[in-house]
């Protein structure tokens, strides 16, 4: 059971991640799990934020204008990641931290690149089903190693070119589907113990207190502002993680 000091700093955590997601509409497990692998290792990191994450995405989902079309669009993504989640976790269970940790630090340099520079072009109507799957299984890879499954879907959804409700919406959905497989397969290779997801679902509280807020701040300060600050801090960060992963 994780000692209170270290519920006070993942709180503190889930309430930043919480208002970074309000605030811009993603990167809650990004700016989560890249501070909690400060204290802990990368596994113990997605136990504790994987309510959070789950149900702030349903959540998201739900709010969005049309769930029944969002799921009709996009379920063959889902499916897949969610099966390439649950195969990795299965395949991955004896894999040393250290390369978790290169591996989230990596991923989260290329969030914030592709974030940065607004790359990716759009994808051919002829060409959604491949960019679909090869999209779903690289984001079920990550995410089976790290929940840091952002860049590969952010750019898929991206080379849609979704209204920002409808891009906010998949996010919700796609982030769910891949969370359950999560969810679930910690519990079933014995990654998540039953305090440990009592602690992750008591962290939902700051996590959704700072959505709220990020949501607030949006329509009061200048978000590209905040953005450039954002993704300047976190490559910072996920250098760090690599560097830290390869120096030992």
């Amino acid at each position: 059971m994780p000692d209170l000091s270290l519920i006070a700093f993942a709180s503190a955590v889930l309430l930043l991640a919480g208002t970074v997601k309000g605030f811009i509409g993603l990167g809650m497990p990004t700016v989560a799990l890249t501070l909690l692998t400060f204290q802990l290792d990368t596994r113990s990191a997605v136990s504790l934020v994987v309510v959070p994450m789950l149900l702030s995405n349903v959540w998201q989902f739900s709010r969005g204008p049309d769930r029944l079309g969002c799921v009709k669009q996009h379920w063959r993504y889902a499916a897949i990641l969610t099966l390439f989640v649950a195969a990795t976790v299965w395949f991955s269970q004896s894999a040393p931290d250290v390369f978790l940790r290169a591996t989230l630090g990596v991923f989260v340099l290329a969030f914030c690149f592709l974030s940065w520079r607004n790359m990716v072009p759009p994808i051919p109507t002829h060409r959604v089903r491949l960019f679909e799957g090869l999209s779903a299984v690289i984001a079920g890879l990550i995410g089976g190693l790290t929940a840091a499954w952002a860049p590969p879907l952010v750019m898929y959804l991206t080379g849609l070119r979704l209204d920002r409700d409808a891009f906010v919406q998949a996010l919700g959905f796609l982030i769910s589907a891949g969370s359950v497989s999560i969810f679930v397969m910690f519990v079933a290779v014995g990654h998540s113990s039953a305090p440990d997801l009592a602690v992750s679902t008591f962290l939902l509280i700051p996590a959704l207190i700072g959505f709220s807020a990020g949501e607030r701040l949006r329509h009061r300060t200048n978000p590209e502002q905040f953005r450039t600050l954002f993704l300047a801090a976190f490559s910072v960060l996920g250098a760090n993680l690599v560097l830290g992963a390869l120096l030992g």
